[in-house]
């Protein structure tokens, strides 16, 4: 780190700030171990009747503030790796760890520490997702720091805050979708807002899925900005989403059945995608199947 400091941004910028994603990672993986560890204790030692039970609301108290802590840590880990700024600072190797690093500190029971498990790409998850490994320009593990996530993180303070509004919007377009009307004014705000939010990104077409994405982009009219916001955000929602060959095929699918397969083939062609969504986009046949453009209108 100290080599880090001498040539890296902060020798540059007194101001800067930055994340080293897999110290952050281990970082949220043991408050995790801590917390469970607490409370395993707590539930298992209650305090015997006539005893004071002010070190136990104490270390109640230690328990609830990691856990109100999880969701900022895990949205500023997302922010660093889905947003490489090419600002990063390579670090030097890592010494040798001792015998006992690489442990939780505490464990329930009194029980032997049991090993920290390995860094996660998605370390506080509360949605059956399967992570990408991650981005072909993000830097690899160990390998320098992400300015992103360590000031602002958007619009959202914590990752389920974002998702709650995701969830909002994406309600918002199935009844649009659904009523045949055209998508409210205030999402597409949202949207483009929140178009390189990861957390926001990938519920919101967790929810819309395929066919719903397929929809909000014949929502958009061919109009280039919010095409634009379209292709952001599905990038930006790849790196957390799993976006197959058979994701991106029933996406086809309905863009073709609603009338706007060629934009659909171009916005995939456009997206930054991340490196798995980016090998599944190179499985299929576009040049082929992309239905000729002068060929009448499907209507839904």
């Amino acid at each position: 780190m100290t080599a880090q400091m001498r040539t890296g941004p902060a020798a540059r910028d007194p101001n800067f700030r930055g994340i080293d994603p897999p110290a952050l990672d281990r970082l949220i993986t043991q408050m995790r171990d801590a917390q469970t560890a607490i409370r395993g204790w707590l539930n298992g030692h209650r305090p015997p009747p006539g005893v004071s039970a002010a070190g136990y609301r104490q270390a109640d108290e230690v328990a609830q503030w990691v856990g109100s802590q999880l969701g900022m840590l895990s949205r500023r880990y997302n922010y660093a790796i889905t947003h490489p700024d090419g600002g990063s600072m390579q670090a030097p190797p890592s010494p040798a760890p001792s015998p006992e690093a690489g442990r939780a500190p505490v464990e329930a029971g009194g029980a032997a520490p049991a090993p920290v498990a390995p860094p996660r790409r998605d370390p506080v998850a509360q949605a059956p997702r399967t992570p990408d490994p991650g981005r072909a320009k993000a830097p690899p593990a160990g390998g320098g720091l992400s300015s992103r996530g360590a000031g602002d993180i958007g619009s959202h303070p914590d990752r389920r805050a974002a998702e709650k509004a995701a969830e909002a919007d994406a309600r918002a377009l199935r009844a649009a979708f659904e009523d045949g009307a055209a998508v409210p004014a205030a999402v597409w705000t949202r949207l483009k807002a929140d178009a390189d939010d990861p957390d926001y990104t990938a519920r919101l077409y967790e929810r819309l899925g395929p066919a719903g994405t397929a929809r909000l982009l014949a929502a958009g009219e061919g109009d280039a900005a919010r095409l634009r916001v379209i292709r952001e955000s599905l990038g930006m929602a790849s790196n957390e989403v799993r976006m197959d060959v058979a994701w991106l095929r029933a996406f086809l699918a309905e863009a073709e059945r609603v009338g706007v397969r060629p934009v659909a083939v171009q916005v995939l062609t456009g997206v930054d995608w991340s490196a798995r969504t980016q090998e599944a986009v190179g499985k299929l046949d576009l040049a082929t199947s992309e239905q000729d453009p002068a060929a009448p209108r499907r209507d839904p």
